[in-house]
């Protein structure tokens, strides 16, 4: 098993960066692919700022990624507010679904439902926005939730950057978006997801 701080995971999710920028200026398929922005290590996150450091965000038709606000500095880390009567436990958000909000207002709204890293065991996971709430108001009852990846680094190379992604979609966005296909267009048939295409055309994914 590999570490959160594994370098030659870290080496992979690099070259895969590489090529899929790559790819989307030959193809201009819409997604975005941020420039290194190298973050200071955040000793109570092993592998969190360094996998975040290797882009700026990301974004496609349905998620978008960048570095939680308290991982940009120690100091901000050292200084994020932690609420005591939150039952996960105050977990980051590692990013966000896009596809709740009108292509439109994207520009106004940033993110939509977040996908969660837990800051104690390191578990990236997915949680119903309702049944957060449920867990609020009753703290005793047991929730259902998912989790993705044991850790950053390994999130982002299976799920975002792997073949791990369609499966994504389906336990964030439901089966019904993964598999949701264009009908017309030059692109018509393939999946109408841009950043699924784009993995496609990386042969990173299915």
């Amino acid at each position: 098993m590999s570490s959160p701080q594994d370098p030659a995971r870290l080496d992979r999710i690099r070259e895969k960066l590489a090529l899929l920028r790559r790819l989307e200026a030959e193809r201009g398929l819409g997604v975005v692919i941020g420039e290194p922005t190298p973050l200071e290590p955040i000793p109570d996150l092993p592998g969190v700022a360094e996998v975040y450091g290797l882009f700026g965000h990301v974004a496609g038709d349905n998620f978008r990624f960048e570095p939680p606000d308290e991982i940009r500095t120690p100091a901000a880390w050292a200084a994020r507010t932690v609420n005591e009567n939150d039952p996960m436990g105050s977990p980051l958000s590692v990013g966000h679904e896009v596809h709740s909000i009108p292509p439109r207002l994207r520009g106004e709204i940033r993110a939509g439902s977040p996908i969660y890293l837990d800051t104690e065991n390191l578990d990236v996971y997915w949680m119903e926005p309702d049944d957060y709430v449920f867990q609020y108001e009753h703290p005793d009852e047991d929730v259902e939730f998912t989790v993705i990846a044991p850790d950053v680094a390994t999130f982002f190379d299976e799920h975002v950057f792997g073949p791990g992604y369609p499966e994504l979609v389906a336990t964030v966005l439901g089966p019904g978006v993964r598999d949701e296909r264009l009908r017309r267009g030059r692109h018509a048939g393939e999946y109408a997801d841009n950043w699924r295409r784009l993995l496609i055309a990386a042969d990173l994914s299915s």
